[in-house]
């Protein structure tokens, strides 16, 4: 028997969506016959695509992953606070285009819809079955629109009620939110692509040089102060910071140190090299109620190259335990850099790559398609 899956994303692009991994992961898996993918982008206001200048489509190298456009007749965020107008304007123009989209592209009708967000539940539910993905502590990004919504806690209850699957990144809001369905809530840690392993290790103390290494988006809640403090103690190492710069602090303390190098956006395919040449990774975080939850997915990017790592105190997958540092506060943050470079080790290496090899996208394509197949026996 064959399943399909719909996913609505909460991007534009699926080529920069952070979870495009993973839904290639599971349009590869074959455990439930030849799986199709419909992949569609953040819902738009129709006018705002109509009078926009980019014309060009979104398309995917994958042969079973379609993308395609979803449309609203007002913007999601005038009418939330309505149930009458989020069903007029938002609804049913995209249960209509997709229930046409998959009329168009899907022979089978076992069909599993994908979402993100708990605010996607109101005009979403009706696609059943989902899976609820729920991968960051929404309720404290400022952000997010929806964040502040008195009927945020609802929403997120019925959301995790209804859902054929929910799946929790961070395993403190697992513990939160498992007993809403207790048979239906899993822990379900980021990962990363097998191709991303490097087969060799990287010997640090063969280096030229110490290599301070970030992956990820350089926003508001990277610790510009904490950057600074890093760069003037390590003054004599060079910082790689990869990623989109969205926080102006950020770049402040980059032109005022010349041993940072700003390196911007890099497709995943080339982060490869990137990574070969860090001596160690650093996950620099604010201390806030959103940071608190994170389950930073740069920490398997790090150990897929078994180099060492210091972290801020977030929500760090238990497994990683003794493999890496994790600091209260700068000052300890700072110390733990020399730590982890010092007492770096042939066996904590091999340890870290091997933790990370059962922690790939496709072990987590398995797992889901093997809950959807238990799910279904129940049914």
């Amino acid at each position: 028997m064959n399943i399909n899956f719909i996913f609505f994303s909460i991007s534009n692009n699926f080529e920069t969506f952070h979870r495009k991994r993973e839904i290639e992961a599971i349009a590869d898996n074959k455990a439930k016959g030849n799986v199709k993918v419909i992949y569609f982008n953040a819902p738009q206001f129709f006018l705002k695509k109509l009078f926009s200048l980019a014309s060009k489509r979104d398309k995917s190298s994958h042969p079973n992953i379609i993308i395609c456009e979803l449309y609203t007749l007002l913007p999601i965020s005038w009418v939330v606070k309505s149930r009458l107008l989020v069903y007029l304007f938002v609804t049913i123009p995209i249960t209509l285009q997709t229930l046409y989209t998959k009329g168009r592209y899907l022979t089978s009708p076992n069909c599993i819809s994908w979402f993100y967000k708990p605010d996607q539940y109101l005009y979403l539910k009706s696609l059943t079955p989902y899976i609820y993905l729920h991968y960051d502590n929404y309720q404290g990004d400022k952000t997010y629109y929806f964040s502040e919504d008195k009927k945020f806690n609802a929403i997120l209850k019925k959301c995790i009620s209804n859902s054929m699957l929910t799946l929790v990144s961070s395993f403190r809001l697992f513990e939160k939110y498992k007993n809403i369905n207790p048979r239906k809530v899993f822990y379900y840690p980021n990962a990363i692509s097998r191709s991303l392993i490097q087969p060799h290790f990287v010997d640090i103390k063969k280096k030229n040089e110490i290599v301070i290494g970030f992956i990820g988006q350089l926003d508001q809640t990277f610790d510009s102060v904490l950057l600074e403090k890093i760069a003037s103690k390590f003054h004599d190492y060079k910082i790689k910071l990869i990623g989109e710069v969205k926080n102006e602090m950020v770049m402040d303390v980059a032109d005022k140190y010349g041993n940072i190098d700003l390196l911007g956006y890099m497709e995943y395919e080339n982060l490869s090299e990137e990574i070969k040449s860090f001596t160690i990774g650093i996950c620099p975080y604010k201390a806030t109620d959103f940071n608190q939850y994170r389950n930073p997915l740069k920490i398997s990017e790090y150990f897929s190259y078994g180099i060492p790592v210091v972290s801020v105190k977030c929500d760090i997958d238990k497994k990683y335990e003794g493999l890496l540092g994790v600091a209260s506060n700068h000052h300890e943050f700072l110390k733990l850099i020399t730590v982890e470079l010092d007492s770096n080790s042939q066996d904590k290496r091999s340890n870290r790559k091997k933790l990370i090899e059962d922690n790939c996208w496709d072990n987590r394509a398995s797992f889901v398609i093997n809950e959807i197949r238990k799910s279904i026996k129940i049914k």
